[in-house]
């Protein structure tokens, strides 16, 4: 009886302390698996009736970082997307990573050079040739013949912007593409035609001169429309060519004929009055939209990227609409646009490739996860996710949905019709930044053409020998 009531007394210390232990501690879904994650002998169906073998990881827990650059509005909703992701597989933890876009991308260098790049991380196309030339992107093949990345619904355009030297190194969240983005309102009040999809240069730039000369004082047909990367970009390639720099990245991909006739056009623009005065385009430069001539209504058409136009249509009262971007007059091909994508890379030192592969797949074919995020950075690669996003919308009754509908027809005309696009290598960004300079030596009248083309010839060599 006497060793009966000593077990006893232990075991009722032993439920006592237990107790004990486990008072005041939270579970959260982000820090704390749920009784569904393997290792624990409950099992119940938080996972939808996943077995283990479907849970990535097979069912182990694990921390994946994740990476992407933004605001506060689209990093909420990348945040939103992967509470509902861990919601649906419990024993993944995301590490979130995020910053505005320069910040971001100095973090990512620093990573990169010190190799420890987060697993899963966005990158834009400027960026996409640099970061896969340098291997720092895992190829992503394997894992779409392994059945882990479903592209099936993607067309070939929007695969073709997440590849480099033909290899896929990317599946993107967003796809963009450069347009002619204008006012409607302060066009049709001036009783001026609008503008259509694919005019010539010689078409619009007519369009532009005449439009100027309808338009009352202080407001302007254009903004600077040189001073736009996909500008350069699409009327060389319309000639057949590269565009900025040739697929190695060791010479420009333009010649000294093309970049003069380029130059004679906006020089032209400036001089008729289309683009304002040099005062004005100045003072332009590194304004917010919304604080800008083309966001208080007095500019009548500027260059952008398709992803925008329902931005700068939130903001403004004018109606806003967009066509295709114009094309060279002798153009051998005007089906050219760079599709811009901003896509998920897997780090080459990723120690978990599959769970990483998971991720993406889920966050770019999940229509739950989708419609949360909203096409927020471009139109998303997958048809399926295209044709739910237009079902939502109602264009007839709302100017920004109409904008919507119009950014998504327009990427998938676009991507069914483009050829492909090798990326842009390393050297791309201080090129352009070199032929804007330029440009502004023309209009200031401190360089002729020549003189300009010339001296841009000599620095682009210089820059794709480093």
């Amino acid at each position: 009886m006497r060793r009966l009531a000593i077990v006893l007394l232990v075991l009722a210390l032993l439920v006592t302390v237990v107790a004990g232990c486990s008072s005041g501690v939270k579970d959260t879904p982000s820090d704390t698996p749920k009784p569904s994650t393997p290792g624990q002998e409950e099992k119940k169906d938080d996972s939808d009736g996943k077995k283990d073998d479907d849970m990535p990881g097979g069912g182990k827990s694990y921390e994946l970082q994740v990476a992407w650059w933004g605001g506060e509005q689209r990093n909420q909703k990348m945040l939103d997307m992967i509470d509902k992701y861990m919601d649906k597989y419990p024993n993944a933890k995301i590490i979130s990573q995020y910053a505005p876009f320069t910040d971001y991308f100095t973090k990512l260098s620093t990573q990169a050079a010190s190799q420890t790049l987060p697993d899963v991380y966005m990158l834009q196309l400027m960026y996409l040739g640099e970061y896969a030339a340098k291997g720092l992107a895992k190829p992503l093949q394997e894992f779409v013949d392994a059945g882990l990345i479903d592209i099936s619904k993607f067309t070939p355009g929007a695969l073709s912007s997440s590849s480099y030297e033909d290899k896929l190194v990317g599946i993107t969240m967003g796809d963009t593409a450069s347009v002619l983005c204008f006012n409607k309102t302060l066009i049709e009040k001036a009783n001026y035609s609008l503008p259509t999809d694919q005019m010539t240069y010689g078409e619009f730039g007519e369009f532009l001169k005449g439009l100027a000369k309808e338009l009352p004082e202080g407001h302007y047909a254009a903004g600077d429309l040189a001073r736009h990367e996909f500008a350069i970009e699409n009327f060389t390639r319309q000639h057949g060519k590269d565009g900025v720099v040739t697929k190695d990245g060791k010479e420009l991909g333009y010649t000294k004929e093309i970049l003069a006739d380029y130059l004679k056009f906006h020089l032209d623009m400036y001089e008729s009055g289309v683009y304002g005065p040099i005062e004005v385009i100045m003072e332009e430069r590194g304004k917010q939209w919304a604080d800008s001539l083309a966001g208080q209504g007095k500019i009548g058409c500027w260059f952008t990227n398709v992803n925008q136009g329902k931005i700068f249509q939130a903001s403004i009262d004018d109606e806003v609409g967009m066509v295709r971007f114009p094309v060279a007059d002798n153009a051998t091909n005007k089906y050219v646009e760079a599709i811009v994508c901003s896509t998920w890379a897997i780090s080459s030192t990723s120690k978990l490739p599959n769970e990483a592969a998971h991720f993406i797949n889920e966050i770019v074919n999940n229509w739950e996860l989708q419609e949360i995020y909203d096409m927020d950075i471009g139109v998303p690669g997958s048809t399926d996710i295209q044709n739910k996003l237009i079902e939502q919308l109602d264009p007839e009754n709302n100017k920004i949905d109409r904008l919507k509908k119009r950014e998504i027809e327009l990427m998938q005309d676009i991507l069914t019709s483009v050829e492909p696009f090798h990326g842009r290598p390393p050297g791309f960004s201080a090129v352009i930044d070199d032929l804007y300079a330029k440009a502004d030596e023309v209009i200031y009248g401190r360089m002729t053409i020549e003189e300009a083309v010339d001296a841009h010839f000599s620095a682009a060599e210089m820059i794709l020998k480093q």
